[in-house]
């Protein structure tokens, strides 16, 4: 009997301990996110970074703030991935379980590709805050959904 107990919180602890990893990779939190890239997932030769730019109108007051996406392809042949940026908001959701927001990309080998706020409506782009907007939504968390490469 206690060797049965043992062997059920040793697979309990092995299952939270995994399951918090894999969690963890799928969600991050938008207070982590900065000005510097960090790595926010790896798959299949495919590391996404993502940082925050703000935009600051000509006085000095906080405007916008973005995500940035960096697609890093790791291996000797190109990749094609398919996905979906979403946030989650204190009041909603952008982009979760939707198509509107799904994006297909191509990168080359041992290349990356980079968003950029001047490209308009960059597919490695996507609005966090607009501080225009009175009682706003605040974003908690940045996930990918749908994620295919091939």
């Amino acid at each position: 009997m206690k060797s049965h107990i043992s062997k059920l919180s040793l697979f309990l602890v092995v299952f939270l301990l995994f399951g918090s990893k894999l969690h963890a990779q799928e969600k991050l939190p938008v207070e982590s996110i900065n000005q510097e890239w960090i790595l926010f997932k790896e798959e299949k030769g495919l590391k996404f970074y993502i940082r925050k730019e703000n935009i600051v109108s000509n006085s000095g007051n906080p405007e916008a703030e973005y995500a940035i996406v960096k697609l890093e392809n790791t291996l000797n042949k190109q990749l094609t991935a398919s996905y979906s940026l979403a946030v989650s908001y204190n009041m909603g959701c952008t982009g979760c379980g939707s198509s509107e927001y799904a994006k297909t990309l191509t990168i080359p080998a041992k290349s990356s590709l980079e968003g950029n706020l001047s490209d308009g409506n960059s597919p490695l782009v996507m609005l966090l805050i607009n501080h225009k907007l009175k009682n706003g939504w605040i974003p908690l968390y940045i996930t990918t959904e749908n994620l295919v490469i091939k």
